[in-house]
């Protein structure tokens, strides 16, 4: 039996661990679920927080102590229910549990477990966590066991809440030092939506910057940023919302019109707030990826066997009226057993670039272009590969998809009209369900918008507007103080660019048009028949005018910071391209040392160009020849790829290094060469335009390595 005793006597020894000095919120935990253990009579039991669209398990029973870290979707959880309601959920009966419930169920290991009650953790009405316990009893839980719960739950609240006001008071007062050491936009930004993510415990999110009638995506968390330098109509978005209402914005339900504006005082004791309801004409969210899958039509998806289980589902969709015929379906089944060794390689491995093959030569045989491979993961399904803009690693549940459908049965599955399915998911990856949006005011200009993105329902509340308008005074300062430095420093290259490109437009639309003229004569073609390298002379002329040019409009675009769309870039391609238009000459010996998969960074069209410049700089340093290597491997992060660029010149003096990415410090090693000091300004221009970092590590009299780390696409 409960006796209310015990219950007070924990109660004390709780409160009296949660008033010590800097407390350890683990251990604080593991304490508090090891006091309910032997109160409540329990069997098995684990408290989880809330991380932001994730539970995570962070104290265990004994039994179950491997289970800490442990993360589940907090819709996907019996825990995670119980926060959303921000209610009690108890199940006398776990054989017999409503049918909503059977599915999300995740049974512990050990012995069967009959009954189980989930508590949540609430600070006010935030929803930070659970306590889960389980008996091998039916019905073993009553109400004297919810009244426990709902008073130990507390203390945890109270405890939780003590350590985030604490993170919270050092995150503001350290943030600022942080901000105020990066002068480069793009280390800002990154450091602002860190930082953001951080105070409201977030996954997704963006900077926005407004360029006028406009607001640009600046930085992003999606991974590949498909959406970086996507512009959104500040009067048609919920980002816009927060900049008309000069204050946080937030919607429950970004399907909906309903919005809720965000009113913050100061108050006696602190402060308060209130929200206002207010609503648009239509749902202003913006999908930026929904064009993949608006206009399927069809499905079909296979499983993909490895002897007696099932390794994976290959799914490929159409947007043809008449979907996959059944030769097309047959056709498919049997590519996947032909090559079921191969997709067994893929999937063990999680090897990209075979499983990229594999599925381009499966949509061929169906004549679609839309598929994907999918890796089962517990109850979940796991995008592996894909040629949508869906995420890589985007879990899928078993029980509302088609795929899960396919691997539940075990045979193959097909959906002749996708709109009449009701487990077709036409956005996966980016099911966004509710939006915070914080405007960047400085003064009386609003500059932007950071924005906080979750695929639970509601899942923002005051206090985390709060928090992010605290936070955002202090990065819109940061953003506003960086953009006038650039902006002063684009003037002074955008003045010398200028300078540049109308020196040379004029000889080289000179040599240009001697070219034409040089063709139209009559003798040209006889003469080129006559002397074959005359023509490829000719050529070679016209390709590398083509090059000055585009290296122009690119100098100018950098100096007005215009950055072309980036996506997934062959890496290999673009060396070799860069080798071919840099002429290195046979005195210089070129050492590619490249792994044999074929990585892809994204980029944009000017990754070439970077690396000519490397090229072309290595060369200079080099008169009389030496060699030059270019390795790539991917970082330990394997997000990254790392390329180094080491030449046998000259080298650079120590004292100019920490120059060397300004402009006006040239490097050539001719000394008639002209030296304006722009290429590595702009190479560094661009490779932080693709989110990557550039470095150059030099010894004079041995020679210098650049290193360049860039995003690597693994989709």
């Amino acid at each position: 039996m409960l006796e209310q005793g015990a219950l007070i006597r924990v109660t004390q020894k709780l409160m009296q661990e949660l008033l010590q000095p800097g407390i350890e919120l683990v251990d604080f935990f593991q304490y508090v679920l090891d006091q309910t253990l032997g109160l409540l009579e329990f069997d098995v039991g684990w408290l989880l927080l809330k991380d932001g669209d994730w539970v995570e398990i962070v104290a265990a029973d004994k039994r179950h102590a491997d289970d800490v870290g442990r993360r589940f979707l907090i819709n996907d959880c019996l825990s995670g229910q119980s926060m959303l309601r921000r209610d009690a959920i108890n199940v006398p009966n776990l054989a017999t549990m409503p049918e909503d419930f059977k599915h999300i169920y995740k049974s512990p290991s050990g012995r069967a477990m009959r009954s189980e009650l989930v508590f949540p953790l609430l600070i006010g009405d935030d929803p930070i966590g659970a306590f889960n316990i389980e008996s091998d009893r039916e019905g073993a839980f009553e109400a004297r066991h919810l009244e426990a719960l709902r008073l130990l739950s507390g203390h945890v609240a109270v405890a939780v809440a003590l350590a985030r006001s604490r993170q919270e008071a050092a995150a503001l007062s350290s943030v600022g030092l942080d901000l105020s050491r990066q002068t480069e936009m793009d280390a800002v930004v990154r450091s602002v939506l860190a930082h953001a993510l951080a105070m409201v415990q977030g996954e997704y999110g963006q900077v926005l910057l407004r360029e006028g009638d406009q607001l640009a995506v600046r930085y992003t968390t999606n991974r590949p940023p498909v959406d970086l330098n996507l512009t959104v109509d500040v009067n048609d978005s919920i980002c816009g919302l927060a900049l008309q209402e000069c204050k946080p914005i937030i919607v429950p339900d970004v399907a909906t019109p309903d919005y809720l504006v965000v009113n913050l005082m100061p108050g006696e004791t602190g402060w308060k707030g209130d929200l206002v309801r207010r609503a648009t004409v239509r749902p202003r969210y913006k999908r930026a990826l929904e064009t993949d899958k608006s206009g399927m039509h069809a499905e079909y998806a296979v499983p993909l066997w490895s002897g007696d289980a099932i390794i994976g589902v290959l799914n490929v969709e159409t947007p043809r009226l008449s979907g996959f015929t059944s030769q097309q379906r047959q056709d498919l089944l049997g590519f996947a057993q032909l090559n079921a060794d191969r997709f067994v390689e893929g999937l063990s491995s999680l090897n990209p670039e075979l499983l990229m093959d594999l599925l381009h030569q499966a949509l061929a045989g169906v004549d679609t272009t839309f598929g994907q491979i999918l890796r089962p993961d517990e109850d979940d399904l796991i995008i592996e590969q894909t040629t949508g803009s869906e995420h890589i690693g985007t879990r899928v549940a078993l029980h509302k998809s088609v795929t899960g459908r396919t691997l539940r049965a075990e045979t193959p599955h097909y959906v002749a009209d996708v709109a009449q399915d009701p487990d077709y998911q036409r956005y996966l990856g980016e099911e966004m369900k509710s939006e915070l949006a914080v405007p960047l005011i400085i003064g009386e200009e609003t500059i932007g918008v950071l924005n906080i993105e979750s695929a639970i329902p509601a899942a923002f509340t005051l206090d985390h507007a709060r928090i992010l308008e605290a936070f955002a005074g202090q990065a819109a300062v940061a953003i506003d103080r960086t953009r006038r430095f650039e902006s002063q420093k684009l003037a002074e290259m955008g003045s010398l660019a200028g300078d540049i490109v109308h020196r040379l437009n004029n000889p080289l639309g000179a040599i240009g048009m001697q070219i034409d003229l040089l063709k139209r004569k009559p003798f040209y073609a006889e003469a080129s028949t006559r002397y074959p390298y005359l023509e490829r002379f000719v050529e070679r002329v016209e390709g590398d005018l083509s090059a000055a040019k585009t290296t122009i409009q690119e100098l100018r675009s950098a100096a007005h910071g215009r950055n072309a769309r980036l996506a997934p870039m062959p890496l290999k391609a673009a060396i070799d391209e860069a080798l071919h238009r840099a002429g290195l000459g046979e005195d210089v010996q070129v050492k590619l040392l490249l792994p044999d998969e074929t990585l892809r960074v994204i980029a944009n069209d000017r990754l070439a160009n970077v690396f000519w410049n490397l090229f072309d700089n290595a060369r200079k340093t080099m008169p009389r020849g030496g060699s030059l290597v270019v390795a790539a491997d991917t970082a330990d992060d394997d997000r990254w790829v790392i390329v180094r660029v080491r030449d046998a010149g000259q080298g650079i003096e120590p004292w100019r290094l920490d120059s060397i990415f300004e402009p006006e410090e040239a490097t050539p090693g001719d000394p008639y060469a002209p030296a304006h000091g722009l290429g590595l300004w702009w190479t560094r221009a661009q490779v932080e335009s693709f989110g990557g970092d550039i470095s150059v590590e030099s010894e004079p009299g041995v020679g210098t390595c650049v290193t360049l780390r860039l995003r690597r696409a693994l989709g």
